[in-house]
């Protein structure tokens, strides 16, 4: 169908409107006292005012009314063969995400963590070793109980930004927990940058690629309350990580000189590096920019040539990659001490099937005066031997297209490791709307994602809210 024969969709002013509106109501039914972790609500009065206006449960109802809204609408706003895509997007993204940055951390308070992150750090002490809430100050009242006295399992370069952000506000027990926002902000916007380029690149020959890839990457609903609602630093991994293939893309489309052999086996690997030392699952990146370059040979080569071609490619990278990673991890000064704490990410209570099965599996253990450990140590025994044959049965499915790879790779992750939350799916739908998907794949792929960012706003409601102080 020609452009000209299209149909508009959902009039852009009603689509900024309605978006605006559905992030107040999110905003406003966060801000209530009984979603602060403290026995006083948020550690700001005005906020605590504000959000008490509105009584319990009408809170809740209103962020769920928001996250049902923005859910929808991204669905109306969804690219069709009949419908022009949305115009403006970076525009519609920003008028939507604008009540959200002012209000306390919606449907998560990571945001409180890697405020109390920050301040150990810059206080002379390490998360890693003396656990969060360790060093009192503004922000230990705050710490969930569930996580006080652990470490974090965040890489060195997350720990830094947290410790910049909060020096930047001042150590204030509420501005620097919304300052976490602002690397969110930024990644944001570099991933509205990088995204066109790559998607064009790609897919030369389909008009819909960039509105496709905006759709995916830049509107979706996880994006809008996870990323820059609730300022998860899987954020600022997901921009550098793909910016590391917009790097490699820069390169493919300049002459082969000296300089493109930089850029591809110098800065990509490096960037992906980067990203490692802010969420370690970015090095499934090393497989885009490996392969990339030799996009049209993968096509062309039978099964077993094309996965040691890649995978002699990918040796490369992955080496320049680790090396910037451990870099960073050594300059910085805090090592690999999260490697202690990766266990801890099963006991959130998330709905992952290895997550579920270790916890209720141990409280069945429990009531029947078992010792749960051995079982919890095999179910992520388990976990970890699934998930690794899952993704080597990606990386051969998807040998001839290693974007496509990282993409389903990186949802493999999310879903079959020891804790699945929203905020780690962004990454995989930015990926995702990248590559070519079938009907189904993409129904399948935007279905997953509204049925799971409802559920978990229903769970926040149900479970996260504390009594509200008298």
């Amino acid at each position: 169908m020609s452009e000209l024969a299209r149909r508009p969709g959902l009039p852009w002013g009603v689509a900024a409107a309605i978006g605006f509106v559905a992030s107040v109501l999110v905003a406003w039914g966060s801000a209530h006292p009984e979603f602060g972790f403290g026995d006083d609500g948020w550690p700001a009065g005005w906020v605590n005012a504000l959000g008490g206006a509105v009584p319990v449960p009408l809170d809740r109802i209103l962020i769920v009314v928001g996250v049902v809204a923005l859910c929808g609408l991204w669905w109306c706003l969804r690219v069709r063969r009949d419908v022009a895509p949305v115009g403006r997007p970076g525009l519609l993204l920003a008028i939507w995400a604008l009540p959200l940055l002012w209000c306390p951390p919606v449907l998560s308070n990571d945001a409180v963590l890697y405020a109390d992150a920050g301040w150990i750090e810059n206080a002379g002490g390490s998360v890693y070793a003396d656990g969060l809430a360790s060093a009192g100050g503004p922000f230990a009242a705050h710490v969930d109980p569930l996580w006080a006295g652990s470490g974090v399992a965040y890489p060195a370069l997350s720990l830094v930004i947290n410790q910049a952000v909060v020096l930047l506000a001042g150590n204030h027990p509420y501005w620097s927990v919304v300052a976490m926002r602002l690397p969110v902000i930024l990644a944001v916007v570099l991933l509205a940058r990088v995204l066109p380029r790559i998607a064009r690149f790609l897919r030369p020959g389909d008009t819909d690629a960039v509105g496709r890839a905006q759709w995916w990457g830049l509107l979706n609903p996880l994006l809008v309350l996870h990323f820059l609602g609730g300022a998860h630093n899987d954020a600022p991994m997901v921009a550098v990580s793909l910016g590391a293939v917009w790097v490699t893309v820069v390169a493919l489309e300049r002459r082969r000189d000296a300089a493109s052999g930089v850029l591809l086996w110098l800065v990509a690997p490096a960037l992906v590096g980067v990203a490692m030392a802010l969420k370690q699952q970015a090095g499934l990146t090393v497989l885009a920019v490996a392969g990339l370059p030799i996009l049209a040979e993968l096509g062309r080569l039978p099964l077993a040539q094309r996965v040691w071609r890649l995978g002699v490619r990918t040796a490369g990278v992955t080496a320049v990659a680790l090396a910037s990673f451990v870099g960073i991890s050594l300059l910085t000064g805090k090592g690999l001490g999260w490697l202690a704490w990766l266990s801890l990410m099963a006991d959130a209570g998330t709905v992952a099937p290895f997550a579920i099965l270790r916890q209720w599996g141990g409280w069945a253990l429990n009531g029947w005066g078992v010792d749960p450990a051995g079982f919890q140590a095999g179910v992520t025994m388990a976990s970890n031997l699934v998930l690794l044959v899952v993704l080597a049965w990606i990386v051969l499915r998807f040998s001839d297209r290693p974007l496509a790879a990282v993409g389903w790779g990186s949802l493999a992750v999310a879903v079959l490791g020891q804790a699945l939350h929203p905020w780690y799916v962004p990454w995989s739908l930015a990926v995702l709307g990248l590559v070519p998907l079938t009907r189904r794949q993409a129904g399948w792929l935007a279905g997953f994602a509204i049925a799971f960012v409802v559920w978990n706003a229903f769970q926040t409601v149900m479970w996260h809210g504390v009594p509200a102080p008298s």
